[in-house]
């Protein structure tokens, strides 16, 4: 039931119904945690360590001898201190748009994906080498894409040079940058990198989440606009065709899809849905 929600109350003596942001999810730091962790045992404890980061690392020859859990140990492994430093910085700085309104599941799911694919098409690029890859930067690159998919209007301050600029363009950077790098020799494996951005993208999609600029809503409004306008039943009307009855499935799902991606990522029928249900309510409460 909506009212049910851990997200959602509804005032049946007010003229509203109000959403409660979702319980802070600690998964970021949990995941920072890890990768310290792990870089400590690997880099501090002697040939001990150096046992347990050949034994992790994702190696494509070994893989393909059956040590297929190398696809989701190699990204919580780095190869120094600057590579973990800047990983971790980039997971807090892009990680947190997403932890509360992704929580702790979805957003494990979001890192892991984007890992698995980074990594899985760097191995099938390198399928005959022996050459380790290690680092999560995969899965930071997922996590950016999907932070920009979500947010794409929200600003940063570059340190050089210092002027603000949009997330979504921060991202197509990053990416094409990335995407102008593949085939140079490198120790950067560029490859996992757009694999986890891929990733990332995918995911997101799956919930839901469309990126959203201006320029293009307006281009897609022009061309519906030539279309042929169709009748579409209200979605307030109930399974009875009673009036004035909210349709909650519909309300649910919506709801949903803001608690996931937030309330910009919904389409202009959505924002509809929820104005007309939210003035449907307050008469409901009066």
């Amino acid at each position: 039931m909506l009212s049910e929600r851990d997200y959602v109350r509804y005032s049946r003596g007010g003229n509203n119904y109000t959403r409660r942001a979702a319980p802070e999810a600690p998964i970021i730091k949990q995941i920072i945690i890890i990768n310290c962790i792990m870089y400590f045992l690997c880099h501090f404890t002697g040939t001990a360590g150096h046992r347990l980061l050949a034994n992790l690392e994702l190696t494509p020859f070994l893989v393909q001898a059956g040590q297929f859990w190398r696809l989701g140990t190699y990204m919580f492994l780095h190869a120094n201190f600057m590579h973990l430093f800047f990983n971790m910085y980039g997971l807090y700085i892009f990680g947190k748009l997403l932890e509360q309104p992704l929580g702790t599941k979805r957003f494990l799911i979001l890192y892991l994906v984007s890992g698995l694919i980074g990594g899985g098409l760097w191995m099938l690029a390198n399928w005959n080498s022996g050459t380790p890859c290690v680092g999560a930067s995969g899965a930071l690159f997922g996590v950016m894409v999907a932070a920009g998919m979500a947010f794409p209007h929200v600003t940063f301050m570059l340190l050089i040079p210092p002027i603000p600029v949009k997330l979504w363009v921060l991202v197509l950077v990053y990416c094409l940058l990335e995407i102008f790098a593949l085939g140079q020799a490198s120790n950067v494996a560029h490859l996992a990198h757009l694999g986890g951005a891929l990733g990332g993208f995918i995911y997101m999609r799956r919930l839901g989440c469309k990126l959203t600029l201006p320029k293009f809503a307006g281009l897609r409004r022009f061309f519906r606009g030539l279309l042929p306008k169709r009748t579409v039943k209200s979605p307030f009307a109930s399974s009875s065709d009673e009036p004035g009855v909210v349709n909650t499935a519909e309300l649910d799902r919506i709801l949903d899809k803001v608690s996931m991606v937030g309330y910009n990522n919904l389409s202009e029928d959505e924002r509809a849905f929820l104005r007309r249900a939210s003035a449907q309510l307050k008469n409901r409460g009066r």
